[in-house]
């Protein structure tokens, strides 16, 4: 089993993976002109990385639920994928990779927090409190001093 020190590492790994993936994908999208023939040609290499895990046998490999058995919402999760990958592709040139990726946090932080303390979509309840309000008020005032020049 996993430890939380594990996940927290795999986690921040991912995150950084998220970093490199943008700063390779504002390079494709220069050499292709669109930031969404870049976003379709970095998700066809996404689909074809996942199908060979998939194929790989090394994670369970699951079932395709029935459509009417899971509530609408939970098909569309890939639209969010797509809107932040072209936004990003266009707001990196711009802004610069830890502009966007501190909006990019607070963005997440602030749409977590209300999914804990809602319990939205199945996530577990948990209630809003001063820290959790105080380090969302820290990153906010990150991303307002990373984006000064």
């Amino acid at each position: 089993m996993f430890t939380r020190l594990v996940l927290f590492l795999l986690v921040a790994l991912g995150g950084a993976g998220l970093t490199m993936q943008m700063a390779w994908n504002a390079r494709l999208r220069t050499s292709t002109g669109s930031p969404v023939l870049a976003t379709i040609i970095s998700v066809v290499v996404t689909l074809l990385s996942l199908a060979l895990l998939w194929a790989s046998g090394t994670t369970n490999r699951g079932t395709i639920p029935a459509f009417n058995s899971l509530p609408k919402w939970a098909w569309f999760g890939g639209v969010f994928a797509v809107y932040y990958l072209v936004a990003s592709l266009i707001a990196i040139p711009k802004l610069g990779a830890a502009t966007v990726f501190a909006l990019v946090i607070t963005g997440q932080m602030l749409a977590a927090l209300i999914l804990d303390s809602t319990g939205s979509f199945g996530i577990a309840q948990i209630s809003l409190n001063a820290s959790r309000v105080l380090g969302t008020a820290l990153l906010l005032a990150g991303v307002i001093l990373i984006q000064k020049q």
